[in-house]
């Protein structure tokens, strides 16, 4: 599937609405959802193209399920780019 950087903003702006902090940072890491004190954050490979910038997304906000606030068609958004 091919994802553009329509779904990538997307991605970002539900986690931002929610009060999340995206990073991306170059290392030899995947990603994931993290806490800082009482700042949370989601760190993304920098090495990532965009398409799995998405995926890595889609996977995060998968994992924190009902952690987040959102709409229908987000959801939506999420299972069709997570699967």
């Amino acid at each position: 599937m091919r994802v553009g950087s329509k779904a990538l903003a997307e991605l970002e702006a539900l986690f931002r609405r929610n009060g999340y902090t995206l990073r991306y940072l170059k290392g030899a890491f995947h990603g994931g959802p993290c806490r800082l004190y009482e700042n949370k954050m989601v760190v993304i490979n920098a090495v990532y193209p965009p398409a799995g910038r998405v995926r890595a997304l889609a996977a995060i906000a998968e994992q924190l399920g009902d952690k987040l606030d959102l709409t229908p068609a987000e959801r939506a958004l999420i299972h069709r780019l997570a699967g």
